[in-house]
């Protein structure tokens, strides 16, 4: 099976259909199919953009209808949490002010009582989603692939999908479970030294970086291997020995994730590993990997809309 891999989406509906259009994806009965491939979804549906419920509607049946096959994203894993009630009380993602403004534009789309019990359905089925593909010859996780979280999420999902227990074991951050998911689905972050922070897409101020763990801190300068900049340290080289995990991925099996809010011209960002989110939600492109069997990635694979 070839596939088509597809970035966060997050309620462009137009920008998924003209990129399904591009990549010659026809509509058959309320279903996007193509005669010889697949749509494998990298996660992050929801939230920020203007059409989530027929986003929704889009993937789900393509998923349902074995047109494409989806892994989870951490606004689904939110959502899920953010919905579920603890049994101490309250939710797995408490109802505070920071929470209730990042799903804010999904729960309009589904306000009412018809659609939200829609909306109950689409969290029911975010459960059904793995978090993440290994299909041999290709692999697929929504922000980040470390083989040490992928083996121990094998041993307690069932068929890589969350089960109730594993839900409730992950909000308790003194787990491996709660680390491995964390990390599985919104990367992996390191704290910076004393007195640095800097302001996320959402203005929040944050004293962790996100790293790209995808590239060999041993051989990059801070300014390759942080998501954002820091002018104090761009410029060198990073100290590897003071990393609390130097990990990155040197494996040859291709690796497809998103959830980076790239900018600029769609790349391969190694031989083995691309990231396919480019900032739809913030005036960039909705952005796709056409996989035909290749080992290495190529630039001239990816499709934008």
């Amino acid at each position: 099976m070839h596939y088509d891999l597809i970035g966060d989406i997050h309620g462009h509906a137009d920008e998924l259909r003209q990129l399904l259009a591009k990549l010659d994806y026809t509509e058959q009965h309320g279903v996007y199919r193509h005669p010889s491939r697949q749509v494998i979804f990298v996660g992050d549906f929801v939230d920020r953009g203007p059409k989530i419920r027929e986003t929704l509607q889009l993937v789900r049946a393509m998923v349902d209808g074995g047109a494409a096959r989806a892994v989870m994203g951490n606004h689904e894993y939110n959502a899920i949490c953010f919905h579920e009630k603890h049994p101490r009380g309250g939710h797995l993602r408490p109802h505070m002010p920071r929470n209730i403004l990042q799903h804010l534009r999904t729960l309009e789309e589904f306000n009412g009582r018809e659609l939200f019990q829609e909306w109950h359905d689409y969290v029911q089925w975010f459960k059904t989603l793995p978090l993440f593909l290994d299909l041999g010859e290709l692999r697929v996780v929504h922000a980040c692939w470390d083989p040490r979280h992928i083996e121990l999420l094998s041993s307690v999902l069932v068929n890589g999908c969350l089960t109730d227990a594993v839900l409730l074991r992950a909000t308790d951050r003194a787990t491996p479970e709660y680390h491995a998911i964390e990390e599985t689905l919104k990367g992996k972050e390191i704290t910076l030294p004393p007195g640095l922070s800097f302001r996320d897409k959402d203005q929040n101020e944050r004293t962790k970086m996100r790293i790209r763990w995808w590239c060999n801190p041993q051989s990059c300068t801070y300014a390759d291997y942080y998501l954002e900049r820091i002018p104090a340290l761009d410029p060198h080289p990073v100290d590897s020995a003071s990393l609390p995990d130097a990990y990155h991925y040197a494996e040859e099996t291709p690796v497809f994730f998103g959830h980076y809010w790239l900018r600029g011209t769609p790349q391969i960002l190694r031989p083995h590993a691309v990231c396919l989110d480019y900032s739809v939600a913030r005036g960039g492109e909705l952005v796709a990997y056409r996989w035909s069997g290749e080992k290495e990635l190529r630039a001239e694979n990816l499709v934008t809309a």
